[in-house]
């Protein structure tokens, strides 16, 4: 069998190569918008290369750990360690003080590297870790590499690491550690799977860069097929305004759309007439959806107001792609289904004992073996212990079944699935239901504690509009009308947002009454 494993560094030359005055990067940062092109970024790459090895003295092998912010100068060291064998360990801006110390006791850094826009109190708190720090001005002048040449390339003894701040079951912090090239390989894996190759398009990078929403999906998989990456600062609430003007003023083409994008979007459509609507999305040419779970009605509501058709996919960053939908398998889509199963990946279910059986199939925990699997987790003492079994497969604690048509579709995840006085109740069937309702926005179901039933769970909704005394009697009876009594919430509570990610998936374990309005 043919390796699907490729050299970031040699791709990456290829690409320059063929096409060295396409624009790369296009950075936003100011009124003056500025583009890149390949060739210019491969020199900025060089550039950022000598710094890193000359004046930093890091050598391959070593970690540079960043807070930097979502900038051109960010993607540049990031690329720049992909090709000179150097680990890249990012936190966000946002990392608190104790945030800090906990990552640098995990990935031993060499050196640390910040942004303009840290707070002095970080930046004495780092000095304090007995690390060498960095900083540069992230304003697309890139002043920083006046002066430094860049050195003729030549290929690291290894290759390098990337480290992405996680938490396991039990909330402690951890890292996953991802081989660079294989992370590479995936994208361009994907981007051939999907039709894209030598088809170059925009992106916009509105996902944070310290994490893999930012880093490959909105920048390795766009490098892959020679497209240009729009630098925008994380997506918040004034990105629902300007989302459309953005497209049209930059000409975007190729959208990641993530689910609370959509929920926004679609809220602000409602306000529209639907001609106007379907105008915006006209000019998209590819649309992706991923990184949460979202409901079918919603996404069909979406496409039919945009007239945008996405292809969701389902990935861990711990195992990148492994399902996704195509133009070939879009007729199968069902409630909570992802698409199939990439060819060049592997899925088994994992029977668990006592759960449900749907009509096509027992669901099971998903497990997948990948030529892109992560390379494991590093613990305190610096050891990167993998979780891949013996037959090359990692258990993904995520819930599934497979249609008839090898259509994955996800029943959750292993801990969002309750036992409530001996009954399963899987959570993610309670959020889609209760989102069903015409006053619902988003829902969030809660496991608790029970003295009776030993398990339950509360449910958090956001509504569409401003509540009125009836809303949550209402929504009370809708539920009970359509789920078996003991899948019943224990109390119905409004929130006005919920605790998420980076990447806007929401933290069930930080819900709790006492935040509830």
């Amino acid at each position: 069998m043919v390796s699907l494993i490729r050299n970031f560094s040699d791709d990456f030359a290829q690409i320059v190569k063929r096409a060295p005055d396409s624009p790369a990067f296009v950075i936003t940062a100011d009124v003056n918008v500025r583009t890149i092109s390949y060739g210019a970024l491969a020199e900025y790459i060089d550039c950022a290369g000598s710094l890193l090895l000359s004046s930093y003295k890091l050598k391959p092998g070593d970690v540079l750990m960043a807070l930097m912010p979502n900038a051109a100068e960010a993607l540049i060291l990031f690329l720049s360690c992909l090709k000179n064998g150097i680990g890249y360990a990012p936190l966000p801006c946002t990392a608190t003080i104790h945030e800090i110390k906990n990552w640098k006791k995990l990935v031993n850094p060499a050196a640390c590297i910040l942004g303009q826009a840290i707070q002095e109190q970080k930046k004495q708190a780092l000095l304090s870790l007995d690390t060498p720090i960095y900083e540069i001005q992230c304003d697309s002048e890139f002043k920083w590499l006046e002066g430094v040449t860049g050195v003729p390339f030549s290929a690291p003894p290894v290759s390098a690491s990337i480290f992405l701040s996680t938490s396991g079951t039990t909330g402690e912090p951890k890292a996953m550690v991802i081989d660079a090239n294989t992370l590479w390989s995936s994208g361009a894996a994907f981007t051939d799977y999907m039709g894209l190759r030598d088809k170059p398009s925009r992106y916009w990078n509105y996902l944070p860069m310290s994490y893999l929403g930012g880093l490959f999906n909105l920048c390795l998989i766009p490098l892959a097929n020679g497209s240009s990456i729009v630098i925008d600062e994380p997506f918040s609430g004034k990105t629902f305004l300007q989302f459309w003007p953005m497209l049209e003023r930059h000409d975007i083409k190729a959208v990641w759309f993530v689910p609370s994008i959509i929920r926004g979007l679609l809220k602000i459509a409602e306000r529209r007439p639907p001609e106007s609507t379907k105008a915006q999305g006209k000019k998209i040419e590819m649309a992706f959806l991923g990184t949460a779970p979202i409901d079918l009605q919603t996404k069909k509501r979406f496409e039919s107001a945009f007239g945008v058709q996405m292809f969701e996919n389902f990935a861990l960053s711990e195992t990148t792609f492994f399902s996704t939908e195509t133009p070939a398998n879009l007729a199968q889509r069902e409630e909570s289904s992802v698409g199939s199963i990439i060819p060049y990946t592997d899925v088994k279910l994992v029977p668990i004992e006592g759960h449900e059986i749907a009509s096509d199939g027992p669901i099971g925990e998903i497990h997948v073996r990948s030529p892109f699997l992560f390379k494991g987790y590093v613990d305190q003492t610096g050891v990167v212990k993998s979780p891949v079994d013996k037959d090359g497969y990692m258990a993904t604690g995520d819930l599934g079944r497979l249609t008839k048509d090898n259509i994955l579709v996800i029943a959750g995840r292993e801990r969002d699935i309750i036992k409530k006085g001996g009954y399963f109740v899987g959570l993610r069937e309670i959020e889609i239901l209760a989102e069903s309702h015409p006053a619902v926005q988003e829902a969030a179901a809660a496991r608790i504690k029970h003295d009776f039933y030993g398990e339950s769970y509360d449910l958090y909704v956001i509504l569409k509009d401003r509540e009125t005394p009836e809303t949550v009697n209402t929504l009370q009876k809708f539920i009970h009308e359509n789920l078996v009594q003991y899948k019943w919430p224990e109390t119905i509570l409004l929130s006005s947002d919920f605790p998420r990610t980076a990447s806007g998936k929401v933290r069930r374990h930080l819900l709790s009454k006492p935040n509830a309005p």
